[in-house]
């Protein structure tokens, strides 16, 4: 089933970026020292591409069409949602979270990084 997926650079894409969250988080684990954009704004990146991925394919398990796309609409609500919740919302309920202006870069590049991989056949 899973090599009858279309979209096999997006699928590439997806499984290096949960590569690359394991190995920050192992690294976060471990207290390794790394550049603050490592710990701060690369999960933010990788979050909107594996979410979308998510997304599109419950869209075709449950149209049973491998030919949908997500709309720029619906990738750009994406990126409200997640600075919503996570740079304005989340960081006024706990001192846990911080609002900051590049996570929502981050997002959207996360976002345009998607809408693009998702355009290649």
């Amino acid at each position: 089933m899973i090599s009858q997926l279309p979209l096999r650079l997006l699928r590439g894409y997806v499984g290096c970026s949960i590569v690359v969250f394991i190995a920050v988080q192992t690294l976060k684990h471990f207290g390794v020292a790394s550049p603050k954009w490592v710990f701060s704004h690369l999960n933010d990146f990788i979050v909107l591409p594996l979410v979308a991925t998510l997304g599109l394919h419950a869209v075709w398990f449950l149209k049973r069409d491998t030919t949908i796309r997500l709309s720029i609409v619906t990738i750009l609500s994406l990126v409200l949602l997640f600075s919503i919740v996570f740079e304005y919302y989340l960081p006024q309920q706990s001192h846990r979270y911080t609002a900051d202006i590049l996570d929502v870069v981050a997002y959207s590049l996360g976002g345009v990084v998607f809408y693009l991989l998702q355009k290649f056949k």
